[in-house]
Order: C-alpha cells, then structure tokens, then sequence
C-alpha cells in the first residue's frame, strides 16, 4: 500500500513538472527528502542517495546510487547509477546508461537507453533509440522510434509513430504492436506483429502471426517539425518481405495493393490478402436497415432509461427547454457545433504555434506541451461525441413521446419511462427513411445542443443574478 501511494504521488509530481517545472523545485514537496536545484548538478559515483531524490537544473548527471525514486527535470539529464525504484525524467535530451529496478517513464526530444530497466519504460519524444535491456513492456510515441541492435524487450512492445526501425539483432519477447507512418522490422519477435501503417517492411523473423494493415503511399512528414537526430530509413510503399523474413503463424494484411513477397521470405501458415475497397456510399438491404435500427433502439432505450435514472432532473429540463423555446435551441444548436469546430481548430492552432517556439528556445517543455494540447483536443471531441451521439435523441424521445402521450390521454398519469420509450420508438421509425431521417437526425442534434446550452448558460447566470439586489444595495 505504502508503495501504491509513493507511485501515485510521484506520478502527480511529473506530470505536474512537465508544465510547471520550476514551481515544484521552488516548493518543497512532502516527504521528499532531497531536492537539489542548480545550472549543473552532478551525482558522484561514489555518492549514495538513501531516498527519493528530486533535481532541476540545466546539466543533470546521476552516476551514483539511488535508493529511492527519482524525478528530474533539465535540458540535459544523463544517468548512470544504480536507481532502486521508479524513475520520472522530462527534459530535452536524455540518456540512460544505468540500471533501473522500477519503471521508467520518460519524455524528451532525443531519449536514448543503453542501460537496463528491469520494469516498464515508458517514452513520448521526438527521437527514441532503445540500445538496451527493458525487462517488461515498452509503450512509446514519438517521430522516430529505433530497437538498435544491443535492444531485448521481454515482453509486448506498443509503438505508435512517424517511423518504427528494429534493428538485426534486436529481439521483443512478446508482440508487436504499431501504428503510425512507416516500419522497418529487421529484428526478431517472438510472438505476434498488429496493427496498421503506411509502409510496412519485413526482413526479420514473426515467431506468431501477422496481422496488419498497410497504405499504398509514403507518409508525409511536415517541413516545420525540428530536424531528426537519427536517420529514417527508406521503405518501399505497401507491405514488402524480403528474401530474409520469416513468418511463424498465418499472414493477414489489408491493403490497396497486392505485398511485395519475396522467393526466399518464409511463411507457415496461409498468406490472406483483404483488399480495401475505395470508399462508396453503403447500400443497406431492408433487412440490414432493420437490424440496425433495432440495435439503435436498444442502445438509446438503455442508455436513456440509465439517464432517466440518474439524472431524471436534468433530462427533463432539456426536455422542457426545447419545448418552451424550440427557435432558441435550434438557433443556440447551431452555434454550438460551430464552436466545438472553432475551439478545436484553435486548440490545434495555438498547440502547434507553442510547440514551434518552444522548439526553438524552451525545447524541453516543447514536446509535453504538444502532448498536453493532443489530450485538450482529444477531450473536447470525445465529451462532444459522447454528447451528441445519444442525449438529443433520449431528450427529444422523451419530450416526443410525452406530448403524444398526453394528447392521446390528456388526463392520464403516467411515469417518465413510458412516454421516453413511445418517443423512441417513433423516433427510431422516422430516423430509417431515407433522406427525411438524415434531415431528422441533424435538427434533433441542434435542438439537444441548443438546449444544453440554454440550460448551462442559465446556470452559469442564475448566481450573478442572484447576487446583483445585494450588490446593488
């Protein structure tokens, strides 16, 4: 438990320093029993650290022994003790030569392992090269990702980026999963290959299967990104193996185009090409139209009667909104997806300009405030879909199916569930003819919008207002 609550606060810490690095130094943390700030701070060999130690300063050097964690901020962190337990690093470049008994979780421009990290590394940077030993999983991100050869992964390997390169004599113990740009696989791995890129090359060996999902063109690399420190190699368009590559299990690949298999690459089992059609309009049977259309009405009948449930108040009062004022929220609807596209854009806008200039002088909080922008997008999007996918329509089932209930039976009594599933019943008819249903769709999406925008401005009013006799007085 002890340790539990170690590795929670010190996660906190790190993600905290990647945006306000000088105010964790200036503010003493608690528990921590070593902080040490400066322009250049060096750790001798012989130097041991019985806790957890703590460091922010331009040139950051660990040669010796750490009993504790360790979170270091700088533009240049080199480690080549001992560290006993987990290990937090931000900065510009950093390398490891040392050894790590816990897990790693780093993010830099250049992060380069020649040690070992007995745990889980962990990396988000622009370059990371793995030259040594990570005895549990790797999870990285980046532009360009590299397994030299001296790299022996124990288990899975997750990398998601621009361009992946494992090197000869490289070798993961479990599988591989990727996906990004482009992938030259010369090592070896023991499991399984998954996942999906523009280019795909196999020289090396898939002890399991291989399942992938390959472009037919080269990825595009933008112009004002800052130029690479490692070199990318160049990979055929679509999926290649050579006369070296050898397959364990089946290969599976999706693609445009037919893959380049060499007469000496190797495959056990069975070779299955799936095309991907160019994109046209679906044709649905009535059938296919009637199926889906009862997987919508339960998935809105569960989902709204779990909303009804919960937040029956608030349901009801987006209900009412829409009812009283159908033109406001229809017109507030509008304006609010313009908004989220507004918000988005400009979060990517202003992500990428910050990223730009950090580049060129704050370089070590470039690449965390580009992560911390990607999350800001992501969550608008996210809480927007989540949003417009299903509560217009549970609110306009209920508002629906409420006045055809009390117009069929004026004097009737009846509870919310029942009217909300009359309203979605007839909702769900009238969202299946074509044309008319698409129309239907789009105006229920601004008038859920709309009110939810009503409802959240009178809100956000209602305390000014109650406020304003007193102030005046």
């Amino acid at each position: 438990m002890k340790r539990s609550r170690i590795k929670i606060r010190n996660l906190i810490l790190f993600f905290a320093a990647l945006v306000l690095i000088p105010l964790l130094f200036t503010v003493s943390a608690a528990g921590t029993s070593d902080i040490r700030m400066g322009e250049q701070i060096i750790i001798g060999a012989e130097e041991v650290i019985n806790d957890d130690l703590y460091l922010s300063g331009k040139v950051v050097a660990i040669d010796g022994a750490v009993q504790g964690n360790v979170i270091a901020t700088g533009d240049q962190i080199m480690l080549k003790g001992s560290i006993e337990d987990d290990v937090y690093l931000a900065g510009n470049t950093i390398t490891i030569d040392g050894a790590i008994k816990g897990d790693a979780i780093v993010a830099g421009q250049i992060i380069t392992l020649n040690g070992e990290v007995e745990g889980d590394l962990m990396a988000a940077g622009q370059a990371i090269v793995v030259n040594g030993v990570v005895s549990d999983d790797i999870r990285m991100a980046g532009e360009a990702l590299v397994l030299e050869n001296q790299a022996q992964v124990a288990d899975d390997v997750m990398a998601a980026g621009f361009s992946l390169e494992s090197k000869p004599e490289s070798r993961v113990g479990g599988t591989l999963n990727l996906a990004g740009g482009q992938a030259l696989l010369a090592g070896t791995i023991d499991r399984n290959v998954m996942g999906g890129m523009g280019s795909l090359a196999l020289s090396g060996s898939v002890g399991g299967d291989m399942n992938v999902s390959v472009g037919a063109r080269k990825p595009w690399r933008p112009p004002f990104i800052p130029k690479l420190p490692v070199d990318l190699p160049d990979i055929p368009v679509g999926l290649t193996l050579m006369d070296s590559a050898q397959v364990g299990g089946q290969l599976t690949y999706q693609s445009n185009v037919e893959a380049k298999i060499s007469e000496g690459a190797q495959v056990a089992g069975d070779t299955i090409y799936q095309e991907i059609p160019a994109w046209e309009a679906a044709k649905l049977s009535p059938a296919e139209i009637i199926v889906s259309q009862l997987r919508y009405l339960v998935t809105l009948g569960l989902l709204g009667c779990l909303l009804l449930w919960l937040a029956p108040n608030w349901t009801q009062n987006l209900a009412e909104t829409v009812q009283a004022r159908p033109f406001a929220s229809l017109g507030w609807g509008i304006v609010a997806c313009l908004a989220v596209a507004v918000a988005g854009i400009a979060i990517a806008a202003i992500t990428a300009v910050l990223f730009t200039l950090l580049a060129l002088t704050l370089r070590e909080i470039a690449f965390p405030v580009l992560g911390l922008g990607t999350l800001s997008a992501l969550a608008l999007l996210v809480g927007f879909g989540t949003f417009a996918s299903f509560a217009p329509q549970i609110v306009l089932s209920l508002l629906g199916g409420r006045w055809l209930s009390h117009k069929l039976h004026p004097d009737s009594v009846s509870n919310r569930f029942i009217p909300f599933f009359v309203g979605l019943v007839i909702l769900v008819i009238l969202t299946a003819i074509p044309i008319l249903g698409e129309i239907l769709s789009l105006i229920i999406l601004f008038l859920g919008l709309g009110a939810l925008w009503l409802w959240g401005s009178s809100r956000f009013r209602r305390p000014f207002l109650m406020d304003k006799p007193a102030m005046e007085g």
